[in-house]
């Protein structure tokens, strides 16, 4: 929880006890000692103070069709314009390179990608700050990211030489246009165990960019990351099993953060109380999503609409209050017409309800 720890108020001890309160009962001498020290037992809390920016991160990732020239598109405003009505103060994006059973990494450089400028000034038109979060597209080659690994040292070498190229790319775009954080991967679990050649290239994007940088680890892998002491945030992809009932209630829910916030708050501990993220969290329309909430199966049923309200709500409450997690980016949300409710879309109304009943109220006083 937010707040201070509790102060302990040392009254100065008297030996003796004044004339005038001789005939008192000790009881009523005890009542007003209590009453002279309420000012300073009813002091208020210190307000809570934040690493990223002077906010609490209320985020939302803009996600594409295709390979994202939408970021740079007439879509991109809309959906910004959307978006900062609900109260969001940041969003991310995801621009894609491509990698190969091989290791070989494929990209285009940054600069020369129009639609990645005109969606850093259609962000910074908005009044949104931003969180670049570079992705390696997986299809057709691997399961998902978290499958990434190769057979070879050689592929592996291929794959390290590559990829460093390519995210120092996008780090020095990001340092060119003023971005504030920066993600150096993102659930790249099976390759973590290469600690060495991670170092290296955290190094490298250090010379290149000088904001914030983050790791996205999956729920699941985040005691798996031997590097978090050399990046500045800590961030989780927060798909956390919340509950094993069929139709959990909000207080439920509420409940079911207790054992994943804990363990954030001891590796935020365990690494000189670094910040954490949920660089991603999200919920899809489904039966299950409070017990697999990484499925991306739609039953777009009442019952299922109303879980994945409460457990929005569950989720941006208790973060809320959680002293140690600077905030939240929600998957997702994709411009243009035709993206209503496919698989963790945010482009319905219980959803952008949900979204605007929390963070919609205050915006217009944590504005900056």
């Amino acid at each position: 929880m937010s707040g201070g720890r509790d102060r302990r108020v040392d009254l100065p001890v008297r030996r003796t006890v004044p004339r005038a309160l001789g005939t008192m009962t000790a009881f009523s001498l005890v009542m007003a000692l209590s009453i002279l020290a309420l000012p300073a037992l009813t002091t208020t809390q210190p307000r809570r103070t934040h690493r990223i920016g002077s906010q609490p991160i209320r985020g939302a990732i803009i996600s594409c069709p295709r390979w994202g020239p939408i970021w740079g598109s007439p879509a991109m405003e809309d959906a910004l314009s959307e978006l900062t009505s609900l109260g969001v103060n940041w969003v991310a994006i995801h621009p894609y390179a491509w990698v190969k059973r091989n290791g070989t990494v494929e990209y285009r450089p940054a600069r020369s990608t129009e639609f990645l400028e005109s969606a850093v000034k259609l962000a910074r038109r908005a009044g949104t700050s931003m969180f670049w979060k570079p992705h390696l597209g997986y299809w057709g080659q691997f399961e998902w990211r978290g499958s990434i690994s190769f057979d070879t040292e050689e592929a592996w070498k291929r794959f390290f030489d590559q990829y460093r190229g390519f995210i120092t790319d996008q780090a020095a775009f990001a340092e060119q246009h003023g971005i504030p954080l920066l993600a150096v991967g993102v659930e790249y679990e099976k390759t973590t165990h290469r600690e060495s050649d991670w170092r290296e290239m955290i190094a490298a994007v250090r010379k290149v960019y000088s904001g914030r940088l983050v790791y996205a680890a999956n729920w699941d892998s985040l005691d798996r990351v031997p590097f978090w002491d050399a990046v500045d945030v800590i961030g989780v992809h927060a798909y956390f099993p919340l509950s094993a009932a069929a139709d959990p209630d909000l207080d439920e829910l509420r409940t079911g953060w207790d054992e994943p916030l804990g363990r954030l708050r001891d590796l935020s501990k365990r690494h000189g109380d670094k910040p954490v993220l949920f660089a991603e969290i999200g919920y899809n329309v489904n039966s299950t999503a409070a017990s697999e909430p990484w499925r991306y199966q739609v039953e777009d049923t009442p019952t299922a609409r109303a879980l994945r309200v409460r457990l929005m709500e569950a989720a941006m409450e208790r973060v809320a209050d959680e002293s140690v997690v600077e905030g939240m980016f929600w998957w997702k949300w994709t411009p243009g017409p035709t993206y209503s409710r496919r698989n963790f879309s945010l482009r319905d109304r219980e959803a952008q309800a949900a979204i605007g009943k929390h963070w919609g109220a205050r915006s217009a006083t944590t504005a900056q």
